[in-house]
């Protein structure tokens, strides 16, 4: 006995583990499963119910649709359990906590859980993701996951022998199997609906998506093949070239007044010779898959299976200085002369004028100093803005730049007025024309250097059209505000003289311009190799989107 204790003192202390309930496996199995059905179906269960058939057919398609889920969730946990309780209480508390913060983003913003909202979640960094959370947040883990995880690991489990265990599994399972048999008749609706309630189903949306993305994510990260060696054609003015690249973030083109929007969103660049073509489809609704889409040579047509040399390293192996500067993340692996994070860009800088780091302004800090001072032939500049990223739009501009009022100043976008949800959206927007109006100006500032900017965003954004918000929707099935991105052109007069090119000349259809970029800037070096495509290149005056 400890000798600071009395007996009192020790059972009073203890009572509370002395009187644990005690539950069969299978009790706890069931409990756990009903929990799952009741409280995180919601948004699987309103989509299904949208679209299942009227009367006594729906019934069932929605029953077999629950028993589906309760079968499979218990025959796992009934195999986890046998093989041990502590791993059981573990992983069903873990699927609890990740169930009730998967329901808390599903009913916010309206998305679904499949592998390209995977890819977005992994690839967003710790302030995107800060930018995401509401406390209410804490109300969907604490009630749905920490209070049962708790409960579940108070209770005292009796553990079946481990044959009772096994041959119970697969007893329920084979029910499943029987009752999908019996219900044969639901199976074309399964496959008809199976994308959008697949990614609705937890815990099963998260957990099997995961797998194809860290599938996916093994295959990116491969040895990347090499592109065939490229010459470069006489730069016979002898000035220097540059080409500066603009990764826009969830830009859609429908909230550009350059595509006719009704809202002055673009008053900046609108007094410079910047060339709008046309708006088309981004390549994916997330934005590691754009960007990589972006800076490949197959565009969309490239393979998930290989990794193709990028653009910048493609650049740095054949002696252009290349320069990549980011606020965001989401680019393929890259080898560059130099990589600079917008918060290093401007840590040495001195004085009022210098911009905050946290703001794209710093991605734009000293750029035409940086290709006066350069000594190569040839300059290449990557821009990865964070734009338009929400939900936080409030947080994309300075103060001074709150154009449109009122804003909308919480995570919870969904509780904003569209008024208000507009107004931050579009103020992130005219600010990111006052940075493309800012680049056009340096470069205009630099009369020896022939120069290009183009600029292009990875995907759009859901503002609450549709009961959806952000991005990330498959897609085959996402809204045009997900995919119409803008694309956007300015040439210097050295430029459209050397190439022979002009405002009219580049205007033209570009249905998909995420394969437009790669084989622009290769024209605008004068860059040719056996994978540069001319009907890709916009100065090359036979692109055809």
């Amino acid at each position: 006995m400890h000798p600071l204790l009395s007996p009192k003192e020790i059972t009073g202390g203890t009572l509370l583990f002395r009187s644990r309930p005690t539950l069969h496996l299978f009790t706890a199995v069931a409990l756990v499963c009903l929990l799952h059905l009741l409280a995180f179906q919601g948004p699987l269960l309103r989509y299904a119910n949208s679209v299942s058939a009227p009367g006594f057919g729906g019934f069932i398609q929605i029953t077999s649709l629950q028993m589906l889920q309760f079968c499979l969730l218990a025959s796992f946990l009934m195999l986890i359990g046998t093989l041990s309780q502590l791993l059981f209480k573990l992983i069903s508390t873990l699927l609890m906590l990740t169930n009730a913060a998967a329901l808390y983003f599903m009913n916010t913003y309206g998305i679904e859980i499949d592998l390209s909202m995977i890819a977005n979640i992994l690839n967003t960094d710790s302030r995107e993701t800060s930018n995401l959370l509401h406390w209410s947040i804490f109300v969907y883990l604490g009630g749905l996951g920490l209070l049962p995880g708790l409960l579940l690991f108070w209770v005292k489990l009796v553990k079946p022998r481990w044959v009772v265990g096994l041959v119970s599994s697969v007893g329920v399972f084979a029910l499943l199997l029987a009752f999908l048999v019996a219900t044969s008749f639901t199976w074309l609706w399964y496959d008809a609906h199976a994308t959008r309630m697949g990614a609705r189903i937890l815990p099963w949306s998260y957990v099997v998506n995961s797998g194809r993305y860290l599938n996916r994510y093994a295959l990116r990260n491969r040895e990347v093949i090499r592109l065939p060696d490229a010459t470069f054609a006489e730069n016979k003015n002898g000035r220097k070239q540059a080409v500066i690249l603009v990764l826009g973030e969830a830009a859609r083109a429908d909230n550009f007044a350059l595509y006719g929007y009704d809202r002055d969103t673009n008053p900046f660049t609108m007094q410079t010779d910047l060339v709008a073509l046309p708006a088309g489809l981004s390549c994916a609704t997330y934005t590691i898959g754009s960007a990589a889409c972006i800076l490949t040579h197959e565009g969309r047509d490239a393979s998930a299976r290989t990794v193709q040399e990028p653009l910048p390293t493609y650049l740095t192996r054949h002696g252009v200085e290349t320069v990549w500067r980011s606020n965001n993340s989401g680019p393929p692996p890259l080898e560059v002369t130099q990589y600079q994070r917008a918060r290093e860009i401007v840590a040495d800088c001195a004085g009022d004028d210098c911009p905050d780091g946290a703001y794209d302004a710093a991605l734009n800090w000293g750029v035409a100093d940086l290709i006066a001072k350069s000594d190569a032939e040839r300059i290449f500049i990557g821009l990865h803005q964070t734009g338009s990223h929400g939900p936080s739009y409030f947080k994309k501009y300075p103060p001074e730049f709150a154009h449109f009022q009122p804003i909308c100043e919480t995570v919870q976008v969904s509780d904003c007025s569209q008024e208000a949800l507009y107004n931050a959206y579009d103020n992130t927007l005219r600010y990111s024309d006052f940075l493309i109006a800012d680049l056009i100006a340096q470069l205009e500032s630099l009369p020896d250097t022939d120069s290009v900017l183009i600029y292009v965003s990875d995907h759009g954004q859901s503002l609450g059209e549709g009961g959806l918000y952000l991005h990330g929707t498959p897609p085959a099935i996402a809204p045009d505000q997900q995919r119409r991105v803008p694309f956007l052109v300015w040439m210097s007069k050295g430029f459209t003289q050397s190439h022979g090119v002009t405002k009219e000349t580049i205007m033209r259809d570009v249905s998909f311009p995420h394969d437009f970029p790669f084989h622009s800037v290769m024209g605008a070096f004068g860059m040719r190799s056996n994978i540069y495509k001319p009907q890709y290149d916009i100065f090359s005056g036979i692109a055809d989107g």
